[in-house]
């Protein structure tokens, strides 16, 4: 992609020689998607430049390393022109784990990701926008060859889980308490003074049994305390579930990007965002949450309406998250997690709005822009959760990459989840240049602009069954 300081000296050009660029100018995006691919980590976007610059068309391969060792890419950049012939750059360069490389200066091709095609190498391809607008188009398709990616260093391994150890419940044995026993002489003759001996006989077995008394209640206290405590283990036992089940509902907020078309007067096709409240429901269901490490599965629904005057616009999105939380034990209060799951989006929306009369100078005429986008994203990503009020509040920052499966590069987004108090939860999500969907009427027109994604989120958690 040019350099800021590129971009600068040809907006300059532009304001000073604008009569004589129009007619070269092409009137699409910058940058315009054609293919990708990914080699062993390392992620291969290509594209041409849709400008006419002052030597000729550009292209240019975009290159991201996803992987965690440093990476040495290598290769040859094939532009296929509308002449029939090719134009080929070769490049190397060292990419460092999540560095990206967008090109480099179109004007020197001796190592670099970027190719100039010259008017020399192909007249291109005119085409007429209006009666006094024309552009060129020298790029029938960008390919690569002879690519080659070597990496270096080792990738980390986490630690692996400690699993519990169950401890053995000891069940107390009962005191066996032997009471004297006290019996009289068959030949026994009862006498005054045997009468007396009888009543000494009884007196001291009555403090015997006393004695024994006090010793079967000190062994059955401790007897007491051990079936206590079996039972409070037999009851924790029995209270774990299978899974837990919690259904939530909420209010939201969202900003979508999408292509926007004007098809009546001045047709063309810009990128804009849509901003709309949301209603949104879903469960989150647990499994294995006695163990250290759990998961969660949430399946969830939002819809969206534009409430701004003038604008009517729908929105829904469906989808799955498959979750994997893991610590040292089950009540830790950091854990790592891992998250991936689908999304499914669907939109319209129109507005109505008042432009310039490009027929008459100074007058207005009122026309319609519209939108639609229906495409499904693939979410993977991960980050840390904290958690404290035994597990009933936690915070769950991380970053997630979106790959959607209209045509366009994936984007990243920084999310954050938490809940408070068992009942309350909440979710903010963020992603600068996040691709833009929709149907393009008007390619010549189209300008791909950096759009930003926002989505805000506040739910009640019914109750856990």
């Amino acid at each position: 992609m040019p350099s800021m300081m590129n971009k600068l000296r040809i907006a300059c050009f532009l304001l000073l020689f604008a009569p004589s660029i129009f007619c070269f100018s092409q009137q699409n995006s910058p940058w315009k998607k054609l293919s990708n691919q990914t080699i062993s980590n390392v992620y291969f976007g290509l594209g041409r430049h849709q400008y006419s610059l002052t030597s000729g068309q550009g292209f240019s391969v975009y290159l991201k390393n996803y992987g965690t060792s440093t990476a040495v890419v290598s290769g040859k950049v094939v532009a296929k022109t509308t002449c029939g012939g090719e134009v080929t750059t070769s490049f190397t360069t060292t990419l460092a784990p999540n560095q990206e490389s967008s090109g480099g200066n179109f004007a020197d091709s001796s190592n670099s990701q970027t190719g100039v095609v010259t008017p020399d190498q192909c007249a291109g391809t005119k085409h007429y926008v209006s009666a006094r607008l024309a552009v060129i188009n020298r790029i029938a398709d960008v390919t690569l060859r002879d690519v080659q990616v070597q990496t270096s260093g080792t990738t980390l391994t986490p630690p692996p889980i400690q699993t519990p150890v169950t401890q053995p419940v000891v069940v107390a044995s009962v005191p066996q308490v032997t009471a004297p026993v006290y019996t009289l002489p068959t030949n026994y003759k009862y006498t005054q003074d045997s009468l007396q001996s009888i009543i000494e006989f009884l007196r001291k077995r009555n403090l015997d049994l006393q004695d024994s008394i006090v010793n079967l209640k000190a062994n059955g206290s401790g007897l007491k305390r051990d079936t206590i405590y079996i039972d409070s283990k037999k009851k924790d036992n029995t209270h774990y579930k299978v899974v837990y089940v919690t259904p939530y509902a909420g209010l939201g907020w969202e900003s979508i990007p999408m292509n926007i078309n004007q098809d009546n007067v001045s047709p063309s096709t810009t990128t804009g965002n849509s901003s709309h409240p949301i209603i949104l429901a879903g469960a989150n269901l647990s499994f294995l949450k006695q163990y250290p490490v759990s998961i969660q599965l949430e399946p969830f629904a939002s819809y969206g309406i534009d409430l701004a005057s003038g604008t009517c616009g729908n929105h829904l999105a469906l989808g799955g998250l498959l979750r994997v939380l893991a610590g040292l034990k089950p009540e830790a209060p950091i854990n790592l997690f891992a998250e991936g799951g689908l999304i499914y989006r669907y939109g319209n929306w129109s507005k109505n709005v008042t432009v310039s009369n490009p027929l008459v100078t100074g007058n207005y005429i009122k026309t319609n822009q519209s939108a639609g986008y229906e495409y499904n994203i693939f979410r993977i990503g991960g980050g840390l959760q904290y958690r404290w009020n035994h597990g009933l509040s936690y915070i769950r920052p991380g970053i997630f990459f979106e790959d959607p499966s209209i045509v366009g590069s994936s984007s990243v987004i920084l999310n954050i989840d938490g809940q408070i108090n068992r009942r309350w939860k909440f979710g903010i999500g963020y992603g600068d240049n996040y691709f833009t969907a929709g149907k393009i009427n008007h390619p010549l027109t189209y300008n791909n602009e950096s759009q930003t994604y926002f989505n805000l989120r506040l739910c009640y958690n019914i109750k856990t069954f």
